[in-house]
């Protein structure tokens, strides 16, 4: 096994995990990976208070934020 392969994470939730950090915000692909549902679901969601933040048309989120809101 080369080392290069040692840190290549085993599967998506492992890659957002790698990639989650204070200044990292993800798509709405990615929390819909983190809830293991649909783009769709997760746009419901926004309406029912799931915090999310507009640049410009694009939707982001805060992985902290959204790690919250779920635990709650």
């Amino acid at each position: 096994m080369s080392p290069r392969s040692m840190n290549k994470p085993q599967n998506s939730l492992d890659a957002l995990a790698q990639t989650s950090n204070e200044t990292t915000l993800w798509t709405i692909d990615d929390v819909a990976l983190y809830a293991r549902c649909s783009v769709r679901h997760i746009t419901e969601l926004r309406r029912h208070g799931l915090p999310y933040r507009k640049l410009g048309h694009l939707v982001r989120f805060s992985p902290e934020a959204v790690k919250r809101w779920f635990e709650n």
